[in-house]
């Protein structure tokens, strides 16, 4: 078939190229380049860790301070990771000042082994943290997605919430509910087009 569209740019070839079209690089009714295509694959089978530090990683041991990062935590969470092939979007306050490479290298330091993708927007004054995550989903392609939290406050996103205890933090036995809740297929109502 010749084409009047050169491949992967979109615009038009002064040459007529001979494209064969496949449908892993068709997008939107023209050529999308191939690279393009499979990122957009990948979005739609990334799954995300929505992570708050404090009371998941950093147990709560004491109301007038707050924990340190706990070894034994970051190691379920690596479990996790590596069994889903997840990345982490941090939404815990711990965001605020911090640029996601920041944010990676303080998990690093701890032990964390997978990879900080982003962390969520702040809402507007009085938004929950749940209002923060369905902002940045409505943002962002994901094939799955669970929140470690040790707030109940999610709101509609509530059956993707692994709670915690904050005294203790992430433990192995959360580990076989976050799975299962990441490989769970996520809502179309979520995904971005």
């Amino acid at each position: 078939m010749t084409s009047p569209w050169r491949y992967g740019t979109g615009r038009p070839s002064t040459v007529n190229v001979s494209v064969k079209p496949c449908p892993h690089i068709m997008r939107y009714g023209i050529l999308a380049s191939k690279p393009q295509a499979e990122k957009d694959s990948h979005e739609m089978t990334r799954r995300v860790i929505f992570l708050d530090i404090d009371g998941v990683l950093a147990p709560i041991r004491r109301w007038d301070r707050y924990g340190d990062l706990e070894p034994a935590c970051i190691q379920v969470l690596n479990e996790i990771v590596a069994r889903c092939g997840a990345d982490v979007v941090v939404s815990s306050t711990w965001r605020y000042g911090k640029t996601v490479a920041e944010l990676q290298e303080i998990l690093e330091a701890a032990g964390f082994t997978g990879r900080v993708l982003d962390k969520t927007p702040t809402g507007a004054p009085g938004a929950d943290r749940g209002q923060e995550i369905a902002a940045w989903l409505a943002e962002h392609a994901v094939g799955g997605y669970v929140i470690v939290d040790d707030h109940v406050g999610m709101g509609e996103l509530r059956t993707h919430l692994v709670l915690t205890h904050p005294a203790h933090g992430l433990q192995p036995a959360d580990a076989p509910r976050a799975i299962a809740t990441l490989m769970r297929p996520t809502p179309t109502a979520f995904r971005s087009e």
